[in-house]
């Protein structure tokens, strides 16, 4: 958080946080593949040689305010970031700015696989739209032997105020996950983790200190 993967992020990883092997708009001219519309929640996906992308777009009834502290938290994100299972702020810069670490629970026998991402937060004070920027930094920690470090990720989520009272969600992912994927696994990070991401978010946002929140630096 995120920070959505961002959200912030952060999360990653997004989604991230971070559905765990995808990917954000790449400079690209495949067209992307409708994967599912399922939950108020539509997933496309495409592949660039190596790189898996992912677009993800719903909406959602929140505060601005009340994402944004979610997203911060980012000892929550194992809560709500895809097959998330630790989770940890490495060093905090300001209200909009943080470097945070997560590891990924891959099935056995294939190996973890964590990431370090450098995430920014900033939002148009006319339109209110927020948006949150994550680049992975893999070389902050060193690595733990037996998990593979994701070297190259880049996530984005924007999150926008419309007309209707709700939140307009946008979330992009790119990545390599380092080593090879069975099909099987990138179809079911494809298909199911934007979704459980988002619903996680949803149950998240339920809660009363995300509901009636203000924060000094958020424009609502």
């Amino acid at each position: 958080m995120n920070f959505l993967s961002t959200l912030p992020n952060p999360l990653l990883v997004g989604a991230g946080l971070l559905c765990f092997s995808l990917s954000l708009g790449a400079q690209t001219f495949h067209p992307w593949i409708v994967k599912s519309r399922k939950d108020g929640i539509q997933v496309y996906y495409r592949q660039t040689g190596e790189v898996h992308e992912l677009k993800l777009t719903t909406s959602m009834r929140a505060s601005l305010p009340g994402i944004v502290l979610l997203f911060d938290d980012v000892a929550r994100y194992t809560e709500w970031v895809y097959r998330s299972v630790e989770a940890r702020c490495i060093k905090r810069i300001s209200e909009t700015e943080m470097y945070y670490y997560v590891r990924l629970d891959f099935p056995w026998p294939i190996s973890d696989r964590d990431l370090i991402m450098h995430t920014q937060l900033k939002q148009d004070p006319n339109a209110r739209t927020l948006t949150w920027t994550s680049t992975a930094v893999p070389d902050l920690l060193p690595e733990k032997e037996g998990i593979i470090r994701i070297r190259r990720a880049h996530s984005k989520w924007v999150i926008a105020p419309t007309q209707s009272g709700e939140l307009s969600v946008e979330y992009y992912l790119h990545s390599h996950p380092g080593g090879s994927l069975p099909d099987w696994l990138v179809n079911a990070a494809v298909e199911v983790g934007p979704r459980e991401t988002i619903k996680s978010v949803r149950r998240l946002l339920l809660e009363p200190r995300y509901r009636n929140v203000r924060l000094a630096h958020i424009l609502e």
